[in-house]
């Protein structure tokens, strides 16, 4: 390949009801971190977009998509979870 890897993207058809998890990227993990260690999710916040984006390396716009992004998959996770308790059927006795 030319130095890229490909992705496999899976369709929520391909999994079962009660194995869908999506994980975060390495990157969006460490953009994560980074915001939560710099209080970016504090009310007020303690740092800036765009100082968190000097901090990170990247453009406002460019974090932004990955906060968002990632901010996504956290947000499906955690319904995704709460879905899952309540079609798991009760443990049989």
């Amino acid at each position: 390949m030319n130095g890229k890897r490909r992705r496999r993207r899976t369709s929520k058809s391909d999994i079962g009801p009660f194995d869908h998890q999506v994980a975060l990227t390495a990157r969006q993990e460490q953009v994560l971190g980074t915001a939560l260690a710099q209080g970016y999710f504090e009310f007020p916040r303690k740092i800036s977009l765009t100082n968190l984006s000097e901090l990170v390396g990247v453009r406002p716009s460019t974090l932004s998509e990955i906060l968002r992004s990632a901010e996504r998959r956290v947000l499906e996770n955690a319904v995704l979870v709460q879905n899952q308790a309540r079609l798991r059927p009760p443990p049989s006795v």
